[in-house]
């Protein structure tokens, strides 16, 4: 008895230690996959953009591409997905900058050419700096701003939408929490004794959200289960939409006629 009970401590006492000092180094990089190494711009597509160094609130200096598009008076905000950097999301800006609209694309805390390391709230402190510099700099009126999230940076969406005014805001392949996400990604979160310390807590956030809001997602993802687009769309006010698309992995650049209908009538209703 006394042996167990002993045994029965040293578990305990690991799985503590675990929580409080392993596990938090390990999260992040369960999250986050930031590339440094850029591998081309939009002048490579033929298209005119201007390099955009601006400041979050914690004071790291942040990269991003402002692409100029002259038969448009809407800016998307992009928020791209947790792995590469802005420079992985050439096919998408070139896409979004034809519907026609200009594109405001930024790298997070560690990615790319921006300085620091990501973490939850690094990642909102990086919205919500590239928000206030299309507003102070560039000065768009906020409800010219569309804010567009992939994966990871429809969390930050959400997050700036239920915290700044915007036109419109733009989901894909976007979870509603990690805790509900990790489990599903990593069999270690689903045992009762580990714990998560950073949430992403859409489902919450996007009830706050009282713009029209597009949430897109495929039916065959294969790392963000639609069933988890379809939940946030359902905790979302009105007026909303929903586009499950037929085809297209997670890392897939849409590119169907009924999602480019989807971008354009949001755009249009602003």
């Amino acid at each position: 008895m006394r042996n167990i009970l002993r045994y029965s401590l040293i578990v305990i006492a690991l799985l503590t230690a675990f929580n409080l000092f392993i596990e938090p180094l390990v999260e992040p990089a369960f999250v986050f996959f930031p590339v440094k190494k850029m591998r081309g711009t939009p002048a490579s597509l033929g298209l005119k953009y201007e390099e955009i160094y601006f400041k979050a609130a914690d004071g790291a200096r942040l990269n991003g591409w402002f692409v100029l598009n002259q038969d448009s008076d809407k800016i998307i905000l992009l928020l791209h997905g947790n792995g590469g950097n802005i420079s992985h999301r050439l096919d998408l800006i070139n896409i979004l900058h034809a519907l026609p609209a200009n594109v405001f694309i930024i790298d997070y805390h560690g990615y790319g050419r921006s300085e620091g390391y990501p973490n939850e709230e690094k990642l909102y402190l990086a919205a919500d700096a590239a928000y206030d510099y299309l507003v102070r700099e560039k000065k768009y009126k906020p409800e010219q701003i569309v804010v567009m999230g992939s994966s990871l940076g429809g969390v930050a969406a959400i997050w700036l939408a239920a915290n700044e005014r915007v036109g419109a805001v733009i989901v894909q392949k976007t979870f509603t929490s990690l805790a509900d996400l990790a489990p599903r990604m990593n069999p270690l979160y689903k045992r009762p004794f580990v714990w998560l310390r950073e949430r992403f807590d859409s489902l919450s956030r996007i009830r706050q959200v009282t713009e029209p809001i597009l949430v897109i997602h495929s039916k065959k993802d294969e790392h963000v289960p639609f069933d988890l687009g379809v939940k946030l769309f359902h905790a979302a006010n009105e007026p909303k939409q929903l586009v499950l698309l037929e085809q297209g992995g997670h890392n897939d650049v849409y590119s169907s006629a009924e999602y480019l209908d989807a971008l354009r009538r949001i755009l249009h209703s602003l």
